[in-house]
């Protein structure tokens, strides 16, 4: 069901927007970008090893598929493509670039998203979108940027090095849309969120362990699981956002196109805002609403135009085989 993806893919968002909150909240209980993404991936796969392993979920996919000639095994570049551009470059770029940039400059160079979207699934795909969702699409990067223009940062420092991560990070995202969208032809969403998960596990743990070797504090690798405020912040991390956010999302790219998923980022950006608001007293002005308005006008705007032309579509083969069935019935 499309309208289920539209839902999905807002949900997701809103979920992903909660983020920043979690992230800066276990940032501020002295752990790093590192610990936090190795700790969450882990905690992450394990749930999703227990569901496949208990049956709950049906996730036939495994490492076996990566190095076997099973069934699965020529359709498996994409999958892979998808773990690699996300969760390890998207992620690990875009987190570094957080560290070392600030909220709002972070925010107007993601915004960016939708548009690269358009570009790969064009390129990759041979998906296309009409010149009005690439209006709307532009639209929601001006009320990005129209709220970035208009926020205070002189707290904060930008640096040559953190766009760049943010860049890479805004060409590995739409990447991993694209190629999730190929990955879902053969395989479940749930099983795209195993194999991401895996991917992030592996290499996030990998250079966490190297770190913790070379401080010497190896024993206490698992210590921020122990504390008791870091616990609704991993669950939130690695259960809504990773689990079912992910999941959310693999289930919309097989219905919809990347461009018009990545057109719902700006609800990502909206909720981590309201969250601002609601939890650390910082206030809502004028260029917000504005902001704002663009942003869901972009959402409502790309999603109308995507449902019109599916149903048009859907028409269309349904007049088609009328036709032909018209013309063979004289014959039957």
């Amino acid at each position: 069901m499309e309208i289920l993806a539209y839902i999905f893919t807002f949900l997701k968002n809103a979920i992903y927007g909660t983020t920043n909150f979690f992230t800066k909240d276990l940032n501020e209980n002295n752990m790093d970008a590192i610990d936090i993404l190795a700790l969450r991936f882990l905690l992450s796969f394990v749930i999703l090893w227990l569901l496949k392993t208990t049956k709950v979920l049906n996730i036939k996919v495994g490492v076996k598929d990566v190095f076997k000639k099973t069934e699965r095994h020529k359709f498996i570049k994409p999958l892979l493509l998808t773990a690699l551009f996300s969760p390890v470059i998207e992620m690990f770029f875009e987190t570094t670039g957080y560290t070392v940039t600030t909220a709002v400059t972070a925010g107007v160079i993601l915004s960016l998203m939708p548009i690269a979207a358009c570009v790969f699934e064009t390129i990759i795909l041979k998906e296309t979108t009409t010149i009005m969702q690439k209006i709307f699409l532009i639209l929601g990067v001006v009320g990005v940027i129209y709220i970035g223009i208009n926020t205070d940062t002189s707290d904060g420092k930008d640096t040559v090095f953190g766009i760049v991560c943010l860049v890479i990070a805004v060409i590995a995202g739409p990447l991993h849309l694209v190629f999730s969208r190929q990955s879902t032809k053969k395989f479940a969403p749930f099983e795209i969120s195993y194999f991401a998960c895996l991917f992030g596990t592996v290499f996030f743990n990998a250079i966490n362990v190297i770190k913790h070797l070379y401080k010497g504090d190896i024993l206490h690798y698992f210590d921020p699981y122990l504390e008791p405020e870091n616990i609704l912040a991993f669950l939130m991390l690695s259960v809504c956002s990773t689990v079912i956010a992910t999941g959310m999302n693999n289930y919309s790219m097989k219905r919809i196109q990347a461009s018009t998923v990545a057109a719902f980022a700006g609800v990502s950006t909206a909720v981590t805002i309201l969250i601002g608001v609601v939890f650390l007293d910082e206030k809502l002005y004028t260029f917000h609403y504005i902001g704002f308005a663009l942003i869901l006008v972009r959402i409502v705007g790309v999603s109308y135009i995507a449902i019109k032309k599916d149903r048009k579509k859907s028409l269309d083969k349904q007049v088609t085989f009328c036709f032909i069935w018209c013309i063979l019935i004289p014959f039957v």
